[in-house]
């Protein structure tokens, strides 16, 4: 896959680089975040959720394709928050992203046991003994979390919560990953078989195949009991695909293969001309387009690079790389959609962009960060610093005008006839 733009990526690099440091609070990764489901835009203090895996994966391809240590030292920083902040029954606090300050969110805590597990594998390499400190943070959280709170023996597989039967499997797609990253540190296949494979096998058991229809690969968003949900949403689709690629270098079985190929397909049919993706298909024949996710395209983009080599290509993977760069703002985030103010108010609002769409999150973004990490070819060198730009946009918050602005130190909007919205960088919670 080839990366096209005016701005050399490198620079882009740096720039998405020093505004997470822009986000960092006290403990950790922090700052508002808008999503579908609901927004987390008053508690702003860090979350370990996430946007772990994409910043610690991505802090760390930059050292193993640039041999700079300053990027591990990254890697190694978000990791020791993820070590810190850990609670003594293994959850994370703060771990439910839109619905923070909740701890034990799906997948958000096994994106951090998998983030935690590839700083544990590089530092194994490196014969840095503190690899097995990262390995067992992880490893309890799987096993006292995940394991001992959240699998359901009768439908062996995981629960959405422990109050929530409800099988996601997106997020046990997440949780199979960091299974394998587990299995392969510890040399050790037996939890694996036990209870995360057999997880992902109810992954397989809710995808659709029926060759010659739309929604052919598509996974459904969730079961409850047995009754699917007839949801299809080709972001968490793609989500489920790295779990089902690594079934089937494990097992050998053509299965997960074709499953993972048929799932990257039915994402790609779905995509719009721009380059973006509708947010939900319906088994009915209906669907919901916006909001269209800019800065998550990083995963999906991920998702289809790791199929490449089983020859998966898709026409429109370019489009999607054009889709992302065009979010990319010069104060160094990445902007999180389009469309929220039409899916509010069911009609374009004097074509302004909501504030959450404009609003850079870090678990957001990171997945932008990490897929443009792994577009830096080997022994790429990269300059030491580069300058954040002041953006001042005009927006649209809770339905009235307003302009929206970032720096280094604050996020806000200015409304005429109204107080607004202020986050000062590093504070736990923002001002209304």
């Amino acid at each position: 896959m080839k990366v096209m733009m005016s701005e050399s990526l490198t620079d882009i690099i740096l720039r998405i680089d020093a505004w997470l440091d822009t986000m960092r609070c006290e403990r950790g990764y922090g700052g508002p975040v808008a999503h579908r489901w609901q927004d987390c835009l008053i508690y702003t203090g860090p979350g370990f959720d996430w946007r772990y895996e994409g910043i610690v994966s991505g802090y760390l391809r930059l050292y193993q394709v640039t041999g700079e240590l300053r990027w591990l030292a990254k890697a190694r920083r978000a990791g020791d928050d993820l070590l810190s902040a850990q609670l003594p029954d293994g959850r994370y606090p703060t771990s439910s992203f839109e619905a923070n300050p909740s701890p034990g969110g799906t997948p958000h805590e096994a994106a951090c046991d998998l983030a935690l597990l590839r700083l544990a594998a590089c530092l194994q390499e490196l014969g840095d003994p503190a690899w097995k400190r990262f390995l067992s943070a992880a490893r309890q959280n799987l096993v006292h979390y995940h394991i001992q709170v959240l699998w359901d023996p009768v439908s062996r597989s995981f629960r959405n919560s422990p109050s929530d039967s409800t099988l996601v499997p997106n997020k046990i797609a997440t949780l199979a990953q960091a299974g394998f990253a587990l299995a392969k540190l510890e040399g050790n296949d037996a939890l694996l078989e036990q209870y995360f494979l057999p997880g992902l096998d109810c992954v397989l058991a809710a995808q659709i195949v029926r060759r010659g229809n739309h929604l052919h690969g598509a996974i459904d968003q969730s079961i409850a009991g047995r009754q699917p949900s007839g949801r299809y949403f080709p972001y968490y689709v793609a989500r489920c695909v790295p779990a089902l690629l690594s079934a089937f270098q494990h097992r050998k079985a053509q299965v997960y293969l074709d499953a993972a190929v048929s799932a990257m397909e039915f994402v790609f049919r779905c995509q719009l001309p721009d380059g973006s993706f509708p947010q939900v298909l319906y088994a009915n024949g209906r669907r919901t387009v916006e909001p269209r996710w800019i800065a998550a395209c990083g995963d999906i983009l991920c998702c289809a690079s790791l199929l490449a080599p089983y020859g998966f290509s898709a026409a429109g993977l370019i489009r999607t790389e054009d889709w992302l760069f065009g979010g990319i703002l010069p104060s160094g985030g990445v902007r999180t959609a389009s469309g929220f103010s039409e899916l509010e108010f069911l009609r374009p609002r004097r074509g302004l962009p909501d504030f959450r769409d404009l609003l850079p999150a870090c678990g957001w973004v990171d997945k932008a960060f990490y897929y443009l990490a792994c577009q830096i070819p080997a022994g790429c060198q990269i300059l030491d610093s580069i300058e954040l730009e002041q953006i001042s946009l005009p927006c649209l918050f809770q339905g009235e005008e307003g302009i929206f602005s970032e720096n280094e130190s604050c996020i806000q909007v200015r409304q005429p006839r109204k107080g607004g919205y202020r986050w000062r960088k590093g504070r736990a919670w923002a001002d209304l």
